[in-house]
């Protein structure tokens, strides 16, 4: 007798470049395809990260024309209609009524409030939605809608025990709370070749790199790597510093960099699909956010062996313990992310010790096999219950 097959429909808002994105796409991939019929709804068109679906995921757009500032399609800021706010909504329920999925899961803000109510148009629906970060500041209308909404969903996945008790502290069920940590291809990482990238941006063989991954947005704390930069040149002339990803920050950044006279230092390697190759290549990790979930980038750093510079916020405190896999930083302090940086770099056995403690707890704890089981699993659950009820 053959296992039932289960209609699985993601909600996102775009395949953008972006951890949850990422996350997703290598989700629904791994899934077991005969158990779960997977198709990914979005928002908007742009989608760069489609590419790298394989060929037994659907992935179908509510067709709305997004506003994208690179020319690479690399992220959405909006609309380029305000209606159509209103619009992808109404087409998405009425998707939901007439095909009737045995599960919908969403993952961000707007995403999780439209799943939300296309239960209300489809009983017969598990809706799963999703906590991804934990703001430091949330919005009054973003506040009242989460607490007004949150008791819709079936089941909620945070990506962090942090996520968790927020989603807890606004009236979620704690049963319906379930706390699945991102996975990543651990031996991608570990394994990588450094290839020619120092080459590539002309920067010296024996020259100390510092580095980061992530969309170049202010949360990330670009601004204050930046500025930690001339500390590191006085004790470190040869450094260099590379930011991968892209964003509404980097003419800023570029900006800054010129003020404090260290633009030949910085390089701006946009969205790269050679990850762990530019990993390979990096002397301290630095990763100095003010708020996350359970970020993709700092799991892929530990993954690589490097030792960590982080904030000790929310997700990046789950993952990095002080002084066991990384050095903690407070929050909007470029002099400690120097200090920190520069204690690293002077003391190459702490370095090691540092990075290979961290890459050792990624292969234990954050591998993609295990999200895809854990997930799996859940989904397993609640199908089964939604049955017997």
């Amino acid at each position: 007798m053959s296992k039932p097959r289960h209609t699985l429909w993601y909600l996102i808002t775009a395949l953008s470049v972006g951890g949850a994105e990422k996350t997703l796409v290598r989700l629904a991939n791994d899934l077991d395809h005969e158990t779960f019929d997977v198709t990914i709804w979005t928002i908007f068109d742009q989608n760069p990260l489609a590419a790298n679906l394989v060929d037994e995921v659907t992935l179908r757009t509510l067709g709305v024309e997004g506003i994208t500032p690179d020319e690479g399609n690399h992220y959405v800021t909006g609309a380029s209609n305000s209606l159509d706010y209103v619009r992808a909504p109404v087409r998405f329920f009425r998707a939901v009524r007439r095909e009737e999925p045995d599960l919908v899961q969403s993952f961000l803000f707007y995403d999780n409030v439209m799943a939300r109510f296309a239960g209300l148009v489809s009983p017969e629906t598990v809706v799963i939605t999703g906590v991804r970060s934990v703001p430091n500041e949330t919005r009054w209308s973003v506040e009242t809608v989460e607490r007004t909404t949150i008791r819709l969903s079936d089941a909620i996945i945070s990506n962090s025990e942090a996520g968790a008790r927020l989603a807890r502290a606004r009236g979620a069920n704690p049963g319906d709370v379930t706390v699945i940590q991102n996975g990543r291809e651990i031996d991608v990482f570990r394994e990588a070749d450094q290839g020619f990238f120092r080459e590539e941006f002309g920067i010296a063989p024996d020259a100390p790199v510092f580095g980061t991954v992530g969309r170049l947005i202010e949360r990330k704390g670009h601004h204050d790597l930046v500025a930690a930069m001339p500390t590191i040149l006085d004790r470190y002339p040869a450094a260099a510093l590379v930011l991968v990803g892209e964003g509404p920050e980097r003419e800023a950044l570029r900006h800054r960099a010129s003020e404090l006279n260290c633009e030949d230092s910085v390089h701006f390697a946009g969205v790269r699909d050679d990850i762990p190759r530019i990993l390979s290549t990096f002397d301290v990790f630095v990763f100095p956010s003010y708020f996350e979930g359970l970020p993709g980038a700092l799991i892929e750093a530990m993954a690589s062996g490097l030792p960590i510079v982080t904030t000790p916020v929310d997700g990046n405190r789950e993952l990095v313990e002080n002084y066991r896999h990384g050095v903690y930083v407070s929050p909007g302090e470029p002099s400690e992310i120097a200090w920190a940086g520069i204690r690293l770099l002077d003391n190459p056995e702490l370095a090691s010790s540092l990075g290979t403690a961290a890459q050792r707890r990624a292969q234990n704890k954050y591998t993609t096999d295990r999200m895809v089981q854990s997930i799996s699993n859940l989904y397993r659950c609640l199908t089964e219950n939604e049955v017997e009820s």
